[in-house]
């Protein structure tokens, strides 16, 4: 008797769970990651209770069926879509993206993404799904380079002041080649882009949550000048320092 493929096996096995339930139930119960599912129009088509919690909402039917552009700022929208459109259009997996998140406060801070494609019966592409989870969580689980955590730290003390990336590497200790190359393996950007990215992070959280005039915030934050964080913000927001706060100060 020829031995069955566990491909078989597993296939039928999985034929048996019900599609409805598969993957949200069990993130239902993960408080630190949120998950979601995605059409191929953008919308949301299933999600857990901390993405729901996440995006300052108290239930799913308020984020059911409706896409980015309804539920988070047009900036940050526009970058997800972007995403969408890589992992459905050619069917890639967008495996530990580290980028932007708007929590239920309005507050701007780092988050580790993951999307795959949804199938369909026919072969054919329906969506997606995914999960996202804060940067300092998933940095703990992700493996291989733990020295790279230490530059993460690093940075995070310490982006108020001028930060070369020889200083970074001498921080992991590793060469400025091997530490440069890691670290875009790893999160996708260079060292110095990654810490431009901690100090608009920075900026915005100070926009929202003080009084203080853009030019101390950029002394505090670790920009050269108004000037400088003023061309640096809009580029990367899409919005300049003055209409992120207008728009997210109540």
């Amino acid at each position: 008797m020829i031995a069955q493929s566990t491909e078989s096996v597993a296939e039928r096995f999985f034929a048996q769970v019900d599609s409805g339930r598969r993957g949200s139930s069990l993130f239902a119960h993960m408080g630190d990651v949120c998950y979601f599912a995605k059409d191929r129009e953008g919308r949301i088509m299933a999600a857990n209770e901390p993405l729901v919690l996440l995006l300052g909402r108290v239930s799913k039917s308020e984020i059911i069926g409706k896409t980015d552009f309804e539920l988070v700022p047009s900036y940050l929208a526009e970058a997800y879509l972007k995403d969408d459109e890589l992992v459905m259009g050619q069917g890639e997996v967008m495996s530990n993206k580290v980028e932007l998140v708007t929590r239920n406060d309005l507050s701007v801070h780092w988050y580790t993404t993951t999307k795959v494609p949804l199938y369909g019966r026919n072969g054919e592409i329906i969506g997606l799904e995914g999960m996202t989870r804060p940067f300092a969580v998933a940095s703990g689980v992700l493996g291989a380079y733990p020295e790279m955590y230490k530059v993460i730290d690093y940075v995070e003390a310490n982006y108020a002041r001028r930060i070369s990336v020889g200083e970074l590497a001498r921080e992991a200790g590793l060469t400025l080649r091997t530490f440069e190359r890691k670290f875009k393996s790893k999160f996708g950007i260079s060292p110095s882009a990654y810490v431009k990215k901690v100090r608009i992070n920075a900026a915005c959280r100070e926009l929202v949550q003080t009084n203080q005039t853009i030019a101390e915030i950029a002394a505090n934050c670790g920009f050269c000048d108004q000037s400088y964080m003023t061309k640096e913000f809009a580029r990367l927001m899409q919005a300049t320092p003055q209409v992120y706060r207008e728009t997210h100060v109540k």
